[in-house]
């Protein structure tokens, strides 16, 4: 894919194009990375005797990753402020229509300009889409007003949600974050901690379990002997019979090493190799605590809802950590009562992760190391 980092690549490409330039048109696609933006250019080419239109690509707008999405710099889309800012240049240097009909944020249903007359507009935030088939979906909105729709409910009915466990490395207050996952189980060491962590849990809305020494080598133990069973059957690293040779390049091989061994490992397409990496992994994390004198801490939320997930992220990430009450009604006014709004901040003030000065919410260490 080409890539349009600046106007005056996106300048170059439409003189490229050739003919006269209409419409620059700027739609919403994405692939396992996350999305993108990519333009289009509609032209008109005269000659002798005809006049032809034609749609030619001009390449893609990507920032990065959507990662961003759980770190707090979207929104806005930066793809999308980007591409208003050089549509416009476009606009006032060749007089062409830009056309970009999701500005504010991604979304794959919206028409490209010769099918908008195919398109109805959403009833809830105006833009236009083509409307679904999906006997499962609403025909009046789109899929992205559909999807808040649901998730505004489940804060308006303050549906359960302790999803998101964080694990650090701590030594001195300092810590060093090594660990998320949505539930406990998907953290890499979390079958040979499971019986200290469950006996150590106190059941408050937030839990932070400590694992210290000599618990730290007897861990270290038991992934030990995890992996000696696992390089104990470990064969080479080999693609199936049946694997298309023209893929075998995007595989990566690489390589670790245990105990003085070397083993040559092949992602994705062997899971006994995948154990042995995550095995050896866990075991360097390990290590590293055990020669630097490190502790594990875990952070759990219990009882959490759906809303107070919600409000901690709206003071944390749009408000920087502070936030006035008012603003927190603002954000959710259409779902939340300022009853409900005061409610929430005060638990979650009782949780320690805010704390409430007159009007005024701020969020805590602890929000940071729960978020």
């Amino acid at each position: 894919m080409n890539s349009i980092t600046s106007f005056e690549t996106l300048d170059k490409a439409i003189r490229l194009a050739g003919g006269k330039p209409t419409v620059l048109e700027a739609l919403w696609d994405g692939d396992t990375s996350g999305w993108y933006l990519y333009l289009n250019i509609h032209v008109i080419i005269k000659k002798l005797f005809t006049i032809k239109k034609e749609v030619k690509y001009l390449g893609t707008i990507s920032v990065g990753g959507d990662i961003r999405l759980f770190n707090g710099t979207v929104p806005p889309w930066p793809e999308a402020e980007l591409a208003k800012e050089w549509g416009k240049m476009a606009n006032e240097k060749y007089g062409l229509m830009f056309y970009f009909p999701s500005d504010k944020e991604p979304d794959s249903d919206c028409p490209g300009w010769e099918q908008r007359h195919l398109a109805i507009q959403c009833a809830d935030c105006a833009k236009m889409v083509i409307p679904t088939n999906s006997p499962y979906l609403p025909k009046e909105i789109c899929y992205g007003c559909h999807l808040k729709r649901k998730f505004n409910d489940k804060i308006k009915n303050a549906e359960p949600y302790d999803d998101g466990i964080n694990m650090y490395m701590v030594k001195n207050e300092e810590y060093n974050h090594i660990g998320y996952s949505s539930s406990f189980d998907g953290l890499p060491i979390a079958v040979f901690i499971d019986d200290i962590v469950q006996a150590r849990r106190e059941k408050g809305l937030v839990d932070i379990v400590t694992i210290d020494e000599p618990d730290i080598s007897i861990i270290k133990e038991k992934i030990e002997q995890a992996i000696d069973e696992k390089v104990a059957i470990y064969k080479s690293a080999e693609f199936p019979p049946d694997f298309p040779e023209k893929f075998k390049s995007n595989i990566k091989r690489h390589t670790v090493e245990y105990n003085g061994n070397k083993f040559e490992l092949i992602e994705r397409l062997n899971e006994e190799h995948s154990k042995i990496d995550r095995l050896v992994r866990a075991l360097e994390m390990v290590d590293k605590a055990i020669s630097g004198n490190y502790s594990f801490k875990i952070f759990f939320k219990n009882g959490f809802t759906y809303r107070d997930d919600a409000v901690l992220r709206f003071v944390h990430f749009a408000g920087n950590g502070s936030s006035s009450l008012a603003s927190i009604v603002q954000q959710y006014t259409v779902i939340l009562t300022e009853t409900e709004v005061r409610d929430t901040v005060l638990k979650m003030e009782k949780a320690g992760c805010l704390t409430l000065d007159g009007e005024i919410v701020q969020t805590t260490d602890v929000t940071k190391k729960l978020l």
